[in-house]
């Protein structure tokens, strides 16, 4: 028996979707897990909420903080620690990875002014 996706990994989208088929499928119990789990993985090709993750670096080009490179080098490691739980650690952000997220900033800042 496939086990449940876990529930908290779920957009409020997937976690409708899921329960929808779940239900839908109770009778069958054995296969209602399965189909309800292929039915978000199904939903999460298609992308209908965007929801990938773009990084901490666009979260502050939007907000505009306008940061120099040495405040961002101090700051990213520990904001994508943040942002993704299953990131690299503070410490395993190289500074060639560092400098191109910082690109990454200064060239989506002007995307929201």
């Amino acid at each position: 028996m496939d086990p449940a996706l876990p529930w908290s990994t779920m957009t409020a989208r997937e976690q409708l979707v899921w329960a929808a088929r779940y239900a839908a499928l109770s009778d069958h119990s054995v296969d209602a897990v399965r189909l309800a789990n292929q039915a978000v993985r199904t939903l999460r090709t298609y992308n209908v909420d965007n929801e990938r993750f773009l990084g901490p670096e666009y979260e502050a080009a939007r907000s505009g903080p306008g940061l120099t490179f040495d405040e961002f080098r101090l700051w990213y490691p520990v904001a994508l620690k943040i942002a993704r739980r299953h990131s690299p650690g503070a410490e395993e952000v190289d500074a060639a990875a560092c400098q191109r997220a910082y690109d990454s900033y200064r060239q989506s800042a002007s995307d929201f002014y």
